[in-house]
């Protein structure tokens, strides 16, 4: 498959350059080479969970509740349990088409809303070569304190030196891993400070823009995830990256992973790159996933 690059898409728009009915957008660049060639990046045999524990951020951001973990034994003797109250979007999770809406196109491919629900991943799943760019680890080489919890944009140049520094070389269907150390601020933060992220949440992020969508895009990304709250820098601007990658791109997006540990063991082997498998949650026109991933390297 020829896919043009980002210019030759009419207003950055990528309908129908997967097929007039597509509903997995990039993800269809994780093809079966790519995804064999993602599995000799597993060397070591080491395991990485990139998932919070469910219960963080305590307490939970965007007016969010916490929920209730219920365990009872059953007539049989045995132990079951159920939740309430729980957001499939409160901790480690992936935004799906449905998050949110484009005013000029609306979703994905311009499909109707029936069409784009979480289970259109979840039957697929996710699986590919990772590369996670420690921006802030680079940064502070540099000089720069990367600050968690402060609004500061992250641009094209600074992830190409990024990425020029850990030696590593994009290929198509590769996932972009971006680490700010926002797990690392929020761990270390205090209740006082834990609570202002509930209603400001200013963090490190990517800078919204054509400039980014079309390097994310061109270098054959099929995904982006980070460990900050929305991958691109907040508070959010007049123009959001979301809506040029998951609504006109058809880029899922990734939020709130746990890259700390993957990335200590990536610069204590000066290599940066793994097998990612994720299997979103297959709720039937679900908005958002847990993440459920996993780097193996």
């Amino acid at each position: 498959m020829i896919v043009p690059a980002y210019r030759d898409l009419p207003n950055g728009d990528a309908k129908g350059v997967f097929g007039d009915d597509d509903v997995l957008g990039t993800l269809n660049r994780q093809t079966p080479e790519a995804v064999a060639l993602a599995a000799t990046s597993v060397r070591s045999g080491k395991v990485f969970s990139l998932n919070a524990p469910m219960e963080l951020p305590d307490p939970p951001l965007f007016d969010r509740g916490p929920f209730a973990h219920h365990v009872y034994q059953t007539r049989m003797g045995n132990r079951d349990d159920w939740v309430d109250n729980f957001y499939p979007q409160s901790s480690s999770q992936w935004d799906g088409f449905l998050h949110i809406a484009e005013p000029e196109i609306g979703s994905y491919n311009h499909q109707p809303p029936h069409r784009l629900g979480i289970e259109g991943w979840a039957r697929r799943g996710i699986a590919g070569r990772g590369i996670l760019l420690d921006v802030e680890r680079h940064l502070a080489t540099q000089g720069e304190t990367l600050h968690w919890h402060t609004e500061r944009p992250i641009t094209v140049e600074e992830l190409e030196a990024t990425r020029v520094a850990q030696g590593v070389e994009w290929r198509e269907g590769d996932v972009l891993a971006l680490r700010t150390g926002w797990w690392t601020g929020y761990l270390a933060a205090d209740a006082e400070e834990r609570d202002d992220v509930r209603t400001r949440h200013d963090s490190p992020g990517l800078r919204a823009g054509a400039e980014m969508a079309a390097y994310l895009w061109d270098n054959g990304i099929s995904a982006a995830v980070a460990d900050n709250v929305s991958v691109e820098s907040m508070p959010l601007g007049p123009e959001l990256l979301h809506h040029l990658t998951l609504c006109r791109l058809g880029m899922p997006w990734g939020e709130m992973w746990w890259l700390d540990a993957l990335a200590q063991d990536c610069a204590d082997e000066g290599r940066w790159d793994f097998l990612l498998v994720s299997a979103p949650w297959n709720l039937t026109g679900g908005i958002g996933s847990p993440a459920n991933a996993l780097a193996l390297r």
